[in-house]
Formats: C-alpha cells, structure tokens, sequence
C-alpha cells in the first residue's frame, strides 16, 4: 500500500468534527417551533385564495390571471433560451481554445458527493467521469457516506480501488447513525462531510486560506461535460468578491429520459427550463449541484443538519448568517443529472409522489425559516426575493395547475352565461402556454448537440 493511499484511508473517520448547531439542538428543551406561527402557513391561504379566483372575482379579471400565468411562461421561456444559446457560445469558446482558464490555477475545487442506498456502479460511473477533468489531478474528491450505508466497506475498497491516483486528493467519510440534534437525510451528510474536510485542511495546511479553496456539491447521479471545471474557473475567476456568489450549472435531467414515463420526462424537461429561465435569473434558490466557496461555507454555518431541501436551506442560511444579498450565477456549461425514476411506471410515480412531497415539505419549512431569520438581510434584498419565491413556488408552481381546473370549472360547469366572445378569450392564454412547452421540447433537442 502506497503512503499515498494510507493517508488517504486515514481520512474515513467517524470522529464528530465541531457541529455547533448539532448540539444547539440536542440542548434545545423545546424541539417543537417554540410557539412561533408556522410562517408556511401563509402560503398555504395565499395558494386557496388564488385558486377560487374564478369563483369570486370578474371573469374578466379571471383572464387577466390566465394571461398572467401565459406571461411568465413566455419570460421564463424566452430567459432560457437565452441562456441556452450562451451555453452553446461557451462551449464552442472552450473547444475551439479562444477561452482557456489560468495554468496553475490560483483556486482550487473541493468536489464533494453523497451516496446512501445508491448502487457502487452509479458511484464509479460518477467517479470515473470527475476524473476525466483537465484539471482532475489538481481536485479534493470527497464522497460522503453513513454508517448504515449497505456494504459501506466493499464500497470504500472499491473506491480507493479503482481512484486511488486520479485525484489530487481521495476523501472518503462515514457520517455516525444517531448524531445527537441532527434528523437523516442530505442536509446532516452534507454538514459532516464538508466540516470534517474542513477540519482536515487546517491541520494539514500550514498557510490554509479557505478563500482559495470552492466546494461543488452534487448529486452521485451526475454527468459533468468535459470541460466544466474548467469554464466554472473562469467564471468564478471573473469575480472579485467571490464571497457574495453561489454558482449554478445549467442541469439537463437527460439520463435515460427517454425510456421513462411520461409524467417523468415532462418532469424533467420542465425543470430544466424552468432552472434556465426562473430559478437561476431570479435568484430563487440553487438546486442539486452548485459551487461556493469554502469561506462562504465557514460564514454561513455549514448546512442545517435539521432539515430536509439541502441546497435551498443552504442558500437562505448562507444569505442570513452572512449577511450578504447573494447572488445566483450561472455556468454555462451543461450537466447530465438523473431524473426521479423506478423500475417501472408505477415505481415511477410513487417516486414521483414522493420526490412532489419532500419538495412541498423542504419548500415550506425553508420559507418558514426565512420569515424567522429575516431580520439579519436587508430590507430589499430580503422583500424582493421572498417575492421572487412566492411568485414562483405557491403561485406559478402551484396556483396555476388548480386555477386552470376552477377556471374550467367556472366557464363549463357554472350556469352562469358568460359573454360567448369573452369566453373565446381564454384560448389565448392556454395556446401560448402549449407555444411554450413546445419550445421547451425543442431546446432540450438542441442541447443533445452540446
């Protein structure tokens, strides 16, 4: 065995690095919100009212809502297309060599995965197209596993197996089952992989500056383009203060898509443009695999071991804890990430109800923890992006499908005589929506050409 590979083994730990929250929490006497108002609750009125519209309102005014909707959709399509046509500038930038990062680079990336019930082919699969990476040499690979992950010591074998000397460095850590203050899932792995990182390079590191060093966290269901590390460095690089940033690839859920239900590809190619054209330019929340840099890490806490949406929890927590009105930046380079999927359609659509409700939930209980926390963020920046979430998750999420049902509802089923030429109107909104999920079909075929 190499020393190389022994200090590399020395590092699966199970040894609780400092978690401050985690004990918070353990000496927490009421686990409960502490008689506070449960602050989702609000949505929850907010989505019914708008929902009745048409029961109460003019129908006049109940096209105004349609058209609305039909709005956002032609702004959120025409956004991402826009950045889909950026990416393919980027990307033929980068191949033809007009745009080439700094050689050494003056930062370094902490890649960081998770993995629990996953199979070890998908792990390796992932592993394998990380270490294809120009500068993979040069990268901390770390994968974060729990102590009842299954055949969790055949896993690790095999991964010090077959990666050994890809990566600069090899991390393996074994989160402990039963952490005091803690509740399972991403967020708790997440916080005890990346401190016990952290931990790692300040006694490893004579001169550790963590503003040197940037974490991207993804998915073990993740297919990097070749070049990714390489057009993320020259976009962080871009920036002088790199502290206010949080950097989203652009996530094409394409893995197999086409051998899945229906509701799933519909699924997964709504969120790809939905990701293009609201949630990166609005600045509404990150999502599976997004960059930041270990400094912003440290200021923001880590991530909250207590809750369930890890990326959304540690946007919001990061931007209270810190102080900072962060910004989502994009990369405009794509990334394969797998798709909510099952052996078969009903498999598929249990998953499908699951994956809709842990949303729903982790949605809820981080609007929930804003509310609490947003006294620390300025006024502006915290008004506006509680807008920004709002509109998007209660009212273009959720509002819209239902409004769609009570407006059908109102103009067939109610007897209530409405104008006939008024009552032609309503094509207007629906049509442009179809307009633009035909467009969001055609540009998830043009970037199978990336």
């Amino acid at each position: 065995m190499s020393e190389q590979n022994q200090s590399q083994r020395l590092l699966i730990s199970s040894e609780l690095p400092e978690n401050p929250i985690a004990t918070k929490m353990t000496l927490k006497e009421d686990k409960t919100c502490g008689g506070r108002f449960r602050w989702n609750l609000v949505i929850n009125a907010i989505m019914i009212a708008m929902a009745a519209f048409p029961f109460y309102l003019p129908l006049e005014a109940t096209l105004g809502v349609n058209c609305f909707y039909a709005s956002l959709w032609l702004l959120f399509t025409c956004l991402a297309a826009n950045n889909l046509f950026t990416i393919h500038n980027t990307i033929r930038k980068v191949t033809k060599c007009q745009d080439q990062p700094p050689n050494p680079s003056p930062i370094k990336f902490i890649l960081i995965t998770f993995l629990y019930k996953e199979p070890l082919e998908l792990l390796l699969k992932t592993l394998q197209n990380v270490s294809q990476q120009r500068i993979a040499k040069e990268i901390i690979m770390v994968v974060c596993m729990e102590e009842k992950t299954p055949d969790k010591e055949s896993k690790i074998n095999a991964v010090f197996e077959q990666f050994t000397n890809s990566f600069g460095k090899l991390i393996i850590t074994v989160h402990p089952y039963g952490t005091p203050g803690e509740i399972p899932g991403k967020c708790f792995n997440n916080n005890y992989g990346i401190r016990s990182v952290y931990a790692h390079l300040r006694q490893s590191e004579q001169n550790f500056d963590p503003n040197k060093y940037f974490v991207t966290n993804f998915d073990v269901d993740t297919i990097f383009h070749k070049n990714f590390l390489d057009i993320q460095m020259m976009n962080i690089l871009k920036e002088k203060d790199r502290n206010n940033f949080v950097w989203q690839p652009v996530l094409f859920y394409n893995w197999g898509l086409d051998k899945l239900s229906v509701f799933t590809r519909i699924t997964g190619l709504a969120r790809n443009m939905l990701m293009m054209g609201a949630l990166i330019p609005f600045n509404i929340n990150i999502m599976s695999v997004y960059t930041a840099s270990l400094q912003l890490y440290i200021k923001g806490d880590f991530c909250h071991p207590t809750y369930q949406m890890e990326d959304i929890i540690c946007y919001i927590r990061w931007k209270t804890l810190s102080k900072r009105s962060l910004k989502i930046k994009p990369i405009y380079c794509p990334i394969i990430s797998g798709p909510t999927s099952g052996s078969n359609m009903w498999q598929e659509f249990v998953e499908w109800v699951r994956q809709n409700k842990r949303w729903s939930v982790g949605s809820a209980e981080v609007f929930h923890y804003f509310v609490i926390k947003v006294s620390r963020i300025q006024f502006c920046s915290a008004f506006l992006w509680a807008c920004n979430y709002l509109n998007y998750y209660a009212s273009f999420i959720c509002v819209q499908s239902l409004l769609l049902i009570t407006t059908t509802i109102r103009l067939f089923a109610m007897k209530s005589d409405p104008d006939p030429v008024l009552q032609q109107y309503f094509w207007i909104p629906l049509i442009a929506v179809y307009i633009c999920l035909f467009f969001m079909i055609l540009m998830n075929k043009l970037a199978c050409f990336l």
